[in-house]
């Protein structure tokens, strides 16, 4: 059993202007802390700013980093010392592309990206509903954009473009097609192998009853979409798909980790010792049988970092207790991690 070790195991109060974050949230900042061989610095608020939701970084600079959350995107080169914000508004998705070095930013309806690291963003495209979910590929020069609808008029499915939001074409989700509506596209996830493409989605009313929301796979680089969530429980949040085997990871809200060795055909639920993950996902590129979860602070749930070693089957606490993880991130080699904690800021620690 590993000894937890926390600093000063209080939560302290953030003193800075911001009290609380949407919606009511009250701003907590968590002390230094060694948990697992996890040595986490105190939190980094961008510009001041505690309510990030997002945190991506550059596979080739450790020191550049891009932050999103509910008041915009900032921008650092330095590992956090010094901080810019091209851009304001409420962050829905925000994108690393290794191969050109691009960066994506989903901003209410607007998708922007950069081809200078940053420091000038553009309007790729304007939708009509909140950017909410993207992937690139930089080698085929495809981008998946998936939206936040809200009505059970327009057809829900997937947006695929050139790197720049080009030649933007819209894929219904459904069979038949334009019979899904209402979804909230959390993530889009891709099989290395095979080229399988998965999203998982929330219904936005979570009507009708029974609550079954659609777990969708393509094999047609998103032409058409067939729904497998089967026995999956609740919507998805975040996905991965392990190249060896094409294995699927599943992230329901809160009732754990689901995966499928059958290309969604069915789902292996999470062991019962496993806590109630989560709301975020990582997959270690380097060693795919690591994964990283956040959990939820709220209720019963105390909130953290959670890691895997055993391809989902089993979890461990490895810090932030205390706080709601809601995006993770590693640097090229996997050997730092960096963690945006809505509601308190930015911790990064090596990776032991």
């Amino acid at each position: 059993m590993r000894t937890i070790v926390l600093s000063a195991f209080c939560i302290l109060i953030s003193l800075n202007a911001f009290a609380a974050c949407p919606v009511g949230i009250p701003v907590v900042v968590l002390p230094p802390q060694q948990v697992a061989g996890f040595s986490w610095t105190t939190a980094i608020q961008p510009m001041g700013d505690p309510c990030v939701t997002h945190i991506v970084v550059e596979t080739a600079n450790q020191q550049s980093w891009y932050v999103g959350g509910a008041n915009g995107v900032y921008v650092t080169h330095d590992g956090g010392v010094n901080w810019t914000k091209p851009l304001s508004g409420h962050v829905g998705a925000l994108l690393w592309e290794p191969k050109f070095q691009f960066i994506y930013a989903g901003v209410g309806n607007l998708l922007y990206f950069s081809r200078d690291h940053g420091a000038h963003f553009v309007v790729a495209h304007t939708f009509t509903q909140p950017v909410w979910s993207l992937l690139a590929l930089g080698a085929q020069n495809v981008l998946f954009t998936g939206l936040a609808w809200s009505d059970h008029v327009n057809p829900s499915g997937i947006f695929t473009s050139n790197l720049g939001g080009g030649q933007m074409v819209f894929h219904p989700f459904g069979s038949p097609p334009q019979t899904q509506t209402g979804l909230l596209v959390w993530t889009i996830s891709r099989d290395p192998a095979n080229g399988t493409l998965y999203a998982g989605t929330e219904i936005f009313d979570h009507q009708p009853t029974p609550y079954k929301p659609p777990f969708f796979r393509s094999t047609n680089n998103a032409m058409t979409w067939q729904n497998v969530a089967n026995n999956l429980p609740t919507h998805v949040l975040a996905s991965a798909v392990r190249p060896a085997g094409s294995y699927v990871y599943a992230l329901t809200e809160d009732l754990g980790l689901y995966g499928s060795s059958t290309m969604g055909n069915s789902w292996i639920p999470p062991n019962a010792a496993t806590p109630s993950l989560g709301i975020s996902l990582l997959m270690d590129p380097n060693v795919p049988t690591r994964l990283y979860a956040g959990r939820q602070n709220f209720g019963t749930q105390t909130g953290g970092i959670w890691r895997s070693t055993t391809s989902g089957n089993t979890f461990s606490l490895v810090g932030l207790k205390g706080v709601k993880v809601s995006s993770i991130a590693l640097n090229g080699t996997a050997t730092k991690i960096y963690v945006a904690a809505y509601a308190s800021g930015i911790y990064t620690s090596p990776v032991p």
